[in-house]
């Protein structure tokens, strides 16, 4: 048994660390909860996120492109639409390319860090928009052309 205590030791480092990820609440879920003015409904809410089963759905809903899309779909069409309309007021051509629809399809930006990219396909150009649900409000738009992969339909 000698020279494989590091085994061990790295093992349970690991599963000490287990728990841990499972119960991590994002900053965003926090502030979402805070926005009913309601402290009873505030810590219930809170409570909720910090639950393991929240938790685990959450970890298991990032895995996949489709459901991890869906859930941030309402709030990225609503801050790519602001981040739209600010690139609009630099760049006229923006509003030849974007005529306030609604964003189509999503495709993985960084799947490491769960940051999404939501788009639109209009007369040959792609109109993007990357999404990180941790920092919503901050949104980065683009436009290219129409080529490339195809995402999720959403």
């Amino acid at each position: 048994m000698k020279g494989y205590g590091w085994i061990a030791a790295s093992l349970l480092g690991a599963l000490g660390w287990m728990p841990f990820q499972a119960q991590a609440v994002s900053e965003q879920s926090i502030r979402d909860c805070q926005r009913n003015m309601n402290p009873l409904v505030v810590s219930q809410c809170i409570a909720r996120l910090k639950s393991q089963s929240y938790r685990l759905e959450e970890i298991e809903c990032r895995k996949d492109l489709e459901c991890w899309g869906e859930r941030f779909s309402e709030r990225a069409q609503r801050n790519c639409a602001v981040g739209f309309a600010r690139a609009a007021q630099w760049d006229p051509r923006w509003w030849s390319y974007w005529d306030e629809d609604e964003l189509t399809h999503v495709r993985w930006r960084s799947r490491r860090d769960g940051i999404l990219e939501y788009y639109l396909d209009n007369a040959g150009v792609r109109l993007m928009c990357a999404f990180d649900p941790e920092l919503p409000q901050r949104v980065k738009v683009q436009y290219g052309p129409a080529v490339g992969d195809a995402g999720v339909e959403l």
